[in-house]
């Protein structure tokens, strides 16, 4: 795969059970230490340098780096995305055009890829002749003030500076190899920016690695975020559809409808419509219909927010999987009884803030200590990690 320079390795590790990126982050010291030693592996998108950029990606990410680039006049030289009905639109006064218009930039543009899901992008970019690709999150981790981070990456460097204890803890409680060199792969992504250093560690097999668990004919399963009911089809698939119970919580009001409709003539499935929290209660909630569409102070709507544990009311549950943008540490403690008591599988994601990195996984160990700790990242994108808790 091309890179814009030799894959970025850490200092010996692992000789006192210690991995190398993470001895790298003890060296390092401080956050401002590791962000200019972040800076000196991106010299071309350093504060004064950066005078023109290229951007991959048109949707929301792509548009408010467009945006930002203006505010700091930065040329944006093409917009570019493989989205046929995004072509011909206008950002910022930028004409969004097929990928392949990248071959007509001087190669010295670099190019920044504006989404979460960008690894066969850069790849792209590079065979297309760009010098410089990054990703989005390096300019947000290079200068947060003039580009201001996404929630997954506000704070990297902090947290690594302030929490590094809870890493250690973290890598300490982790049942099996690959989920210690996966979390110091995780940490020397943040430490450079580089995705090369996760493609080793990358599983594709998404809430299901083989050989952590076995899921049996009478699984009751429960999706926190279950949109419009992608992976409990894959859920189903995987069980081959032999399973007791299904229920799905989406609180997005457009969404839900799609997800029940999608399985009105299953009644093994509970669609509902509401999200999972601490306790019950009535939050604002951003009503985009998107994959990202999350609860939010600001957000457009009101929707219903319940805990796990009242839904249930004591009945079986036997595998957990949430991704609800940032909302996971409080649907966890609303089914801590429902945990304690049933031990169920679990599959959290672990992605949404950069603390998350280690509170959503010590917090599944504290509520079921009982089951064994486990860390994936996942092919489908540069964030998408994943913490289990599944039985020995």
């Amino acid at each position: 795969m091309a890179r814009n320079a030799q894959l970025a390795t850490p200092v010996e590790g692992r000789m006192d059970g210690v991995g190398g990126w993470r001895r790298e982050i003890e060296l390092l010291g401080g956050a401002e230490e590791m962000r200019r030693a972040f800076a000196a592996r991106w010299p071309a998108l350093a504060s004064g340098a950066l005078k023109e950029l290229a951007i991959v990606g048109a949707a929301g990410e792509g548009a408010r780096l467009a945006e930002l680039a203006a505010a700091q006049g930065v040329k944006v030289a093409a917009i570019v995305d493989d989205n046929p009905a995004r072509h011909g639109a206008r950002i910022g006064g930028c004409e969004v055009q097929p990928f392949n218009a990248l071959a007509q930039l001087d190669p010295a543009v670099p190019v920044i890829v504006a989404s979460h899901r960008p690894l066969t992008a850069i790849d792209r970019a590079h065979d297309l002749g760009a010098e410089c690709v990054a990703l989005f999150l390096v300019l947000q981790a290079l200068d947060p003030a003039a580009w201001p981070p996404h929630m997954f990456y506000d704070g990297w460097f902090e947290d690594l500076a302030d929490n590094l204890d809870r890493y250690a803890e973290l890598d300490a409680a982790l049942a099996d190899n690959p989920s210690r060199v996966t979390l110091d792969a995780i940490l020397g992504f943040r430490l450079t920016g580089d995705v090369g250093v996760l493609e080793p560690v990358l599983d594709p097999d998404l809430y299901a690695p083989k050989g952590m668990f076995r899921l049996l004919d009478d699984e009751v399963y429960v999706e926190g975020g279950a949109y419009d009911g992608d992976t409990i089809r894959l859920f189903i698939d995987r069980v081959k559809g032999r399973y007791a119970r299904i229920i799905g919580f989406e609180p997005d009001p457009k969404t839900h409808q799609r997800l029940s409709d999608a399985f009105a003539e299953e009644p093994r499935v509970e669609a509902v419509a509401s999200g999972l929290g601490a306790r019950s209660e009535i939050l604002r909630f951003v009503n985009d219909s998107s994959r990202g569409a999350k609860l939010d102070p600001n957000g457009d709507i009101e929707v219903p927010i319940m805990a796990l544990d009242s839904y249930l009311g004591g009945d079986r549950v036997s595998f957990i999987k949430m991704n609800i943008e940032g909302a996971e540490l409080d649907a966890l403690q609303g089914a801590a009884q429902s945990i304690a008591r049933w031990k169920p599988t679990m599959a959290i994601s672990a992605y949404h803030r950069p603390t998350d990195l280690w509170r959503v996984p010590l917090l599944m160990r504290d509520l079921n200590p009982s089951n064994g700790l486990y860390l994936r990242q996942h092919v489908l994108g540069v964030v998408e990690t994943v913490a289990y808790s599944a039985p020995f």
